[in-house]
């Protein structure tokens, strides 16, 4: 899967779920059955985050995608890796000892500490979304020693080392060059 193909998702109401909300209406008036509606209503509900995110008008990208796209590359880069690691360890003159193997892994990193450069629409992107949503947290995703990061907005559980309560993809590039300037550095 490439990045272009991780689509983007609007955090309105599907029609899917517009269906769904009829017809649990239809069965409470006509039939006078409500326990799908009470079903229904809480699927169709947005969160905090989820309604400040669609009030700012930002889109989110697929989770399925992303989850999708992450697997996919950390299959290819743990392959290439262990690649040259079997290269590596057969060459080796000495049985006596080797270097362990291990693939890269996601890891997620606060926007704050976060030390490769960002492009500006995702600067932008992310000052928007932290001046809606001032308790939410803001962090990079990448596989380690690969490009590609996400940018992900979260609302923290609140207890150390618990994963947050909700988060969301928001936005990603393609390392090394950046798409989408959002400034015109030829002006300054």
């Amino acid at each position: 899967m490439q990045l272009t193909e991780i689509r983007k998702v609007s955090l309105s109401a599907s029609e899917d779920n517009g269906a769904l909300v009829s017809l649990a209406l239809s069965a409470k008036e006509i039939l006078g059955y409500d326990v799908f509606a009470k079903s229904v209503a809480v699927l169709t509900e947005l969160t905090p985050l989820q309604a400040a995110l669609q009030s700012a008008e930002i889109e989110v990208l697929r989770n399925d995608d992303v989850a999708k796209y992450q697997k996919e590359q950390m299959i290819e880069h743990t392959a290439a890796l262990m690649k040259n690691w079997l290269k590596e360890t057969a060459a080796m003159a000495e049985v006596k000892s080797f270097n362990r193997f291990s693939g890269p892994a996601w890891v997620q990193t606060k926007i704050s500490e976060y030390s490769q450069p960002i492009p500006e629409f995702v600067l932008a992107k992310a000052v928007q979304i932290k001046q809606a949503i001032p308790d939410c947290e803001i962090y990079v995703e990448s596989l380690e020693d690969h490009p590609d990061p996400f940018l992900v907005v979260a609302i923290p559980d609140g207890r150390p080392y618990y994963p947050a309560k909700e988060r969301h993809y928001v936005e990603v590039w393609a390392e090394p060059k950046f798409e989408g300037r959002l400034i015109d550095t030829d002006i300054f």
